[in-house]
């Protein structure tokens, strides 16, 4: 019976034409991909786990290679169009105990047919700040640097998952998809 289950499973996701989004994405992009993000002057900090979200979906998510500028084949160059951090949670004392990190960032690729595609995504991330020490509860509403990049790197990470998404769009219009 799991091997009938399996069997039509399988004969299901292949038939339907489903494809991973690494093998789609080969139609509109090069192996070889330059990633750059423009530095917040006001928070760099803030740069670098954007651009470390984005090399991580490159690589992991579209199993392409990061290379330097000039022996690049195509580049994604992503800037940050609005942040905030909100508080969503007080304790009875007022302090805020968790916050909701919001993150747009505006994404730019040159595909392999030389046009230039341009989208805003957006992540958002919610974390808490309170810690439990010695049995009592910390409740500085302070965030933490760790904390901030974290937040920050998982809302960057779905902001790059929208524009995935865009990019696969972007293959399948393309007249190279078979």
């Amino acid at each position: 019976m799991k091997k009938f289950i399996l069997g039509i499973l399988s004969f299901l996701i292949v038939g339907c034409g489903y494809a991973p989004i690494g093998r789609i994405s080969d139609n509109i992009l090069e192996d070889k991909i330059f990633v750059d993000v423009f530095m917040n002057k006001i928070d760099p900090q803030n740069t670098v786990a954007i651009k470390d979200a984005v090399k991580d979906g490159i690589i992991y998510r579209l199993h392409k290679e990061l290379s330097d500028k000039k022996n690049a084949n195509n580049f994604i160059i992503a800037s940050i169009n609005h942040l905030s951090f909100s508080p969503l949670t007080y304790d009875q004392y007022g302090y805020a105990t968790s916050y909701r990190v919001n993150l747009v960032l505006a994404f730019e690729a040159r595909l392999k047919d030389g046009r230039v595609v341009r989208f805003s995504g957006s992540g958002d991330h919610d974390f808490r700040v309170t810690r439990l020490l010695k049995n009592a509860r910390d409740t500085s509403s302070i965030i933490s640097d760790q904390e901030r990049y974290e937040a920050i790197k998982n809302a960057s990470t779905q902001a790059f998952d929208e524009f995935i998404a865009v990019l696969g769009i972007e293959s399948l219009k393309s007249s190279e998809f078979k």
